[in-house]
């Protein structure tokens, strides 16, 4: 993370918020690929938007790199 994204609080906020997405979609799904290494970057919004919006971003951004992959 940046740090002008904003203080400690905000970013590490940010940091919880996408690693729990990413915990969540590889137990449900197959979506993630576990022989490769992604990184992901969060932005302001992550922090405003709620769970569900991130969790949906974040589902639909690996279903588009699985598509590519095949």
């Amino acid at each position: 993370m940046k740090k002008n994204i904003g203080n400690a609080v905000v970013r590490n906020r940010i940091k919880r918020k996408l690693k729990y997405a990413v915990q969540k979609i590889s137990k449900k799904k197959q979506l993630i690929d576990l022989n490769y290494t992604y990184v992901i970057f969060g932005k302001n919004n992550v922090y405003k938007d709620k769970f569900e919006n991130v969790l949906n971003e974040v589902n639909e951004t690996f279903k588009k790199i699985r598509q590519t992959g095949n």
